[in-house]
Parts: C-alpha cells; structure tokens; sequence
C-alpha cells in the first residue's frame, strides 16, 4: 500500500493468509473453480490471491461476473460468500500468475456476519490454530 494515500476503507481490514475455494461465474466463461488464499478480510470484503495459469481473469469482464466463496473456519463450518469484483491485478511480475482480487461481500446475512466476525477474532487469538487448519486443508487437497 502506498503510505501516502489515506485509506478509504470504512471498516479495518484484518491481514491472514488463510485457504479458500473459489468458483468463478462469468458470461464470458464455463464456470472455474479455484483455490486460493485470503490476504485480507473485513465484514465488507476481502482480497484473495490465487494462481490463474491461463489466464482467465484477463477475459472476463468484472461487472458481469462474480465469485462465490468457500471458507472453511473452525470447528467445522464452512461460510459461503457472493461477492462482487471490485479488481484484479497481478501480485508480483516475478510470479506472472499469481494474481490479487479484490471482493465486495454482497448481501450478507446475520449467520455469515458471526461467522466472519468468529474468524476475524479467532485469527488475532490463536494464530497457530489457522496455520494447523491450513496445513489440514493443503493436506486434504493433496490428496
């Protein structure tokens, strides 16, 4: 982030690294499952990072499409998400497909708030735990 620009954000964004399933919906492609990475989360959206090697989201036009989320949080819930596209940049020229989208949540209700709330403070108490959940879910893909 460019410290020289004020943040425009209403609501903090809380900086994880924690895994996601995501499929893509767009017009201009067959629906895509990903898995990616949440950088950054808030009640309002999130970034997420993932690895598109045919790039796919250079295809895609942003105001017709839109992200589902999958997020496993502890113990044993999934939280489901619709958000909107807000931007996609590439992450680093060193790593050309790895790429960061930025998400608005999109009707959320009372049940995913506390979900989302539980992870938020469940990563600032127990980092450990998350990185045991994420090793768990590198490992189920894996497989």
């Amino acid at each position: 982030m460019n410290p020289e620009l004020p943040e425009k954000r209403e609501h903090t964004r809380l900086i994880l690294s924690y895994p996601l399933e995501l499929t893509l919906f767009s017009p201009d492609l067959l629906d895509k499952s990903f898995i990616g990475y949440i950088k950054d989360l808030s009640t309002k959206g999130a970034c997420i990072q993932l690895e598109d090697k045919y790039n796919r989201f250079d295809i895609i036009d942003q105001t017709d499409s839109w992200i589902d989320l999958e997020i496993n949080v502890p113990p044993g819930e999934r939280i489901s998400l619709n958000t909107r596209i807000s931007w996609i940049r590439k992450n680093d020229p060193r790593h050309c497909f790895s790429i960061l989208i930025g998400l608005e949540f999109k009707e959320l209700n009372e049940l995913q708030l506390e979900q989302i709330d539980r992870l938020v403070k469940t990563s600032k108490i127990d980092n450990q735990m998350i990185h045991v959940l994420f090793d768990h879910h590198i490992e189920q893909i894996s497989m």
